[in-house]
């Protein structure tokens, strides 16, 4: 079977503190379970907007992990690549919100479902016969043998001409920072589009300053960098010297958690339809917009046409 985009890695369900500015030592009121893990919100969001989708991941035998299977399979992912673990449980992450935006979490990640994942999920002609291979650093972060079964799939991506992106998805519960970068390494060099957060990229290089930090992104390897710079819209660089940007929609704010993989989704969806640059972005920046006024980090634009709304409100 061939999928316009695949990805792989973390399954997990998230709870959302309810009030601003909880801490997790304290008792409090928590929303969820919401399904969530970066790579299946950017692959259930890319279904969403009609692309053929595959997923590959592994839940425990439990009522989390059931509940992620139906999800994906309601959007039209395939689901046929997830596994069940008898002996682990589902992902599980609980988020608390600072009132100036940050985030704190709690993960179960490193010893969850998710972090069986290894080579041996990895089937040749399920990442081959794609046009996109999707891959998230946090799922790199897990496990060996989840970081290993990245490097399988990219290898099998980059042996039959699949698009490789990234979204490097520093996560400092997962991975301290010189690990994260030496975790990176390899898939920087493989990958042919990067989609990053300004902050991570600047952290990524050590440098404050966002022209040599895309440079040194581009010696290693892509064709493409992409910046994800929040309220600040996005813009993108590609190796020949193209230079474009797009603003941010301005919206109401009630969860930003998932944007930058529902942007990342959405970016895919342009550049797979062969749109300008600066119409991918107007309509990632769009799909971004779209999923920060919902609660849940999977909770995303339904359809192009709510994307297409909130472009049409702000007559762009």
């Amino acid at each position: 079977m061939a999928f316009d985009v695949i990805s792989l890695g973390e399954l997990l369900v998230e709870f959302v503190r309810k009030e601003r500015d909880g801490v997790h030592t304290t008792p409090g009121t928590y929303l969820g379970p919401y399904p969530s893990g970066a790579p299946a919100i950017t692959i259930d969001s890319c279904a969403r907007l009609g692309l053929k989708t595959g997923f590959i991941g592994v839940v425990g035998n439990d009522d989390f992990g059931q509940l992620l299977i139906k999800r994906l399979a309601s959007d039209g992912v395939d689901v046929s690549k997830i596994y069940i673990d008898e002996n682990s449980m589902t992902g599980m992450a609980f988020v608390a919100y600072r009132v100036d935006g940050s985030r704190r979490f709690v993960f179960n990640l490193k010893f969850s479902a998710s972090a069986k994942l290894s080579p041996d999920h990895i089937e040749v002609d399920y990442v081959g016969k794609s046009k996109v291979l999707h891959i998230s650093g946090s799922t790199i972060f897990i496990s060996k043998s989840s970081k290993e079964a990245c490097e399988k799939a990219v290898t099998i991506a980059k042996q039959n001409n699949v698009l490789v992106t990234l979204d490097p998805n520093l996560r400092p519960e997962l991975a301290s920072l010189e690990e994260s970068r030496e975790a990176l390494s390899f898939f920087i060099s493989k990958s042919d589009v990067i989609l990053v957060g300004e902050d991570e990229l600047l952290k990524l290089f050590d440098t404050q300053y966002l022209n040599e930090a895309i440079q040194k992104l581009f010696d290693r390897g892509p064709k493409i960098v992409v910046v994800k710079r929040g309220k600040r819209g996005s813009m993108m660089v590609t190796r020949s010297g193209d230079v474009v940007e797009a603003s941010a929609f301005t919206v109401k704010e009630v969860d930003p958690t998932g944007a930058g993989d529902v942007y990342n989704a959405a970016f895919i969806y342009g550049y797979l339809k062969g749109w300008g640059y600066r119409d991918i972005l107007i309509f990632a920046n769009a799909a971004g917009a779209v999923k920060v006024m919902k609660v849940g980090p999977m909770e995303g634009p339904e359809s192009i046409d709510e994307i297409s709304k909130i472009i049409r409100e702000f007559k762009v």
